[in-house]
């Protein structure tokens, strides 16, 4: 009797093991699938994925394997709905990480052309990895392209301190320091760009203007004598050779910035390029009076004025240039041309001249905001140094733009109500420089009258605000003998400029982020 258990027992024993180690494999359809993949089945291990699908819609690991497959035959789209699924599912594995399903999403996003998507994925991995140079390189550029130069610079300045000499890296980040006013900081990008390409012509340009920017104009003549001497490239010969004279007479160099501009007119004329004559004749005739040439600059600019009497203000240029020629005494000072050298100068490069030919602008920049802002207030809320709004993430930066678009008067009136928001009355509405750019109240606290307040309301777009406009205000809030001061600003404050507000006892700085929750309702 024994005996027969045993053996009954082996039997099912055996039966057991055969099933769970030969049986069981053949007929598990995840292990047929592999098995298929082997062999390079692809169709019928797919359908054995299909079928785990079908009883389990919930299998990220399935999910995670169609992926690979529709990407690997190129069928982009329905690769991305299985990578989707798995962040609805939101559940994760060390062979399916959440930074993978995201990293394989950017690039596939990338490939759709579907370049915001991307941005958003590639900004969940550094909330994950922060120095993921993968992901850095495309925060990086797609926000640089789409304008929002401080969150370029942030990440830039990050992907250029880990990443190996690359030029494309470091113009890139150059362009951030220098978008966001950061000279010196983008001149030692340039600089180190140019080491990786020494002849790059976009990379000596804005290396000129950076130093250019800095005052630095003889060294600026170096880098524009590279492109003179060397490209090939008509239009940087153009924008070269004429910054390359700007450089001149702001170096007191005034022989040379002539005759700069008078071979480029000679170019021009040639080619009957009336469209560079008419701006060289303009040049030409602030270059002749700074070389103290007052007859040829007549000439000049009375040729424009033949050619195109309304241009700029040549007409009055004309006129006022003869009338000091012909001037015989030292009367009672008036008008002069000189008045002019200013405003020609400061003129001659739009602020954005070079961002608009260096080749990293969008045609069409992307709408970031809701991306930008939800990882941003995430982010000060973790850090433990700003508490958490009651704003949601997409408003931030609506009810900013809505603020910067404000007129003058609007402005005022909205900035009004904001203060009284914070608890104080305005008494008065002190003269500000730049109306334009801000407002500046006298207040005082509703809760005690005796506190007065001294309020400066700043909407500066795309420049953030460092040491010495607080210490300034620190300064006038002293001057005018007031208790305490509200720094109420649209922008971030540099690195520099958070510490010094920390150290200001008599200045409360009033961030972004509360500036657009106290907005609620106002705009």
């Amino acid at each position: 009797m024994l005996l027969s258990i045993l053996v009954f027992a082996s039997i099912i024993l055996g039966a057991v093991f055969v099933y769970l180690y030969y049986i069981s494999p053949r007929i598990n359809p995840l292990n047929k699938a592999e098995n298929f993949l082997a062999m390079d089945l692809v169709d019928e291990a797919m359908r054995e994925y299909g079928k785990i699908l079908d009883r389990n819609p919930a299998n990220f690991l399935v999910h995670f394997k169609m992926a690979e497959i529709f990407f690997r035959r190129n069928e982009i789209d329905q690769g991305v709905v299985h990578l989707e699924k798995i962040l609805q599912i939101n559940k994760f594995s060390n062979e399916v990480s959440k930074a993978e399903v995201f990293r394989r999403l950017g690039k596939a996003y990338l490939m759709r052309k579907d370049i915001e998507k991307a941005f958003g994925m590639y900004f969940e991995i550094l909330k994950i990895y922060p120095t993921d140079q993968e992901a850095l390189y495309h925060v990086s550029f797609i926000a640089l392209g789409s304008e929002y130069y401080d969150v370029a610079y942030r990440h830039f300045s990050r992907l250029a301190g880990q990443s190996d000499k690359n030029f494309e890296v470091l113009f890139g980040a150059g362009m951030a320091a220098y978008q966001n006013h950061k000279t010196d900081e983008a001149a030692g990008y340039f600089r180190e760009a140019l080491n990786v390409q020494p002849h790059s012509e976009i990379g000596n340009l804005a290396m000129a203007f950076a130093l250019y920017r800095k005052k630095d104009f003889r060294t600026a003549i170096n880098y524009m004598k590279m492109i003179v001497d060397n490209s090939k490239d008509e239009d940087a010969l153009f924008v070269a050779q004429r910054l390359l004279g700007f450089l001149y007479l702001q170096g007191r160099k005034n022989q040379e910035g002539v005759k700069v501009f008078e071979e480029l007119l000679r170019d021009a004329r040639g080619r009957n390029a009336d469209d560079e004559v008419v701006p060289l004749l303009y040049d030409l005739g602030f270059a002749c009076l700074m070389a103290e040439q007052t007859d040829h600059a007549y000439e000049y600019w009375n040729e424009l004025y033949q050619m195109d009497r309304g241009y700029k203000n040549v007409q009055l240029l004309t006129t006022l240039l003869r009338k000091e020629m012909d001037a015989t005494g030292k009367g009672q000072r008036r008008e002069s041309v000189t008045d002019y050298f200013d405003d020609w100068i400061n003129n001659a490069f739009p602020q954005d001249f070079l961002w608009n030919i260096c080749g990293l602008k969008r045609e069409k920049p992307l709408d970031l905001k809701r991306t930008i802002a939800s990882a941003k207030v995430t982010a000060k809320g973790e850090g433990g140094g700003l508490a958490s709004r009651d704003v949601d993430d997409s408003d931030i930066y609506e009810r900013l733009d809505s603020f910067f678009n404000l007129d003058v008067e609007s402005f005022r009136i909205v900035s009004n109500r904001v203060v009284s928001k914070l608890g104080y009355n305005v008494d008065e509405i002190l003269q500000t420089y730049r109306e334009n750019d801000g407002v500046d109240f006298m207040a005082r606290s509703m809760e005690d009258k005796s506190q007065r307040a001294l309020v400066w309301v700043r909407r500066w777009k795309g420049v953030q605000v460092g040491e010495i406009p607080l210490r300034n205000f620190a300064q006038a809030i002293n001057d005018i003998k007031a208790n305490l001061g509200l720094f109420i600003t649209a922008s971030d404050l540099t690195p520099a400029g958070e510490a010094a507000s920390s150290r200001l006892s008599k200045v409360t700085v009033i961030f972004p982020e509360k500036l657009a929750e106290l907005l609620a309702n106002l705009l």
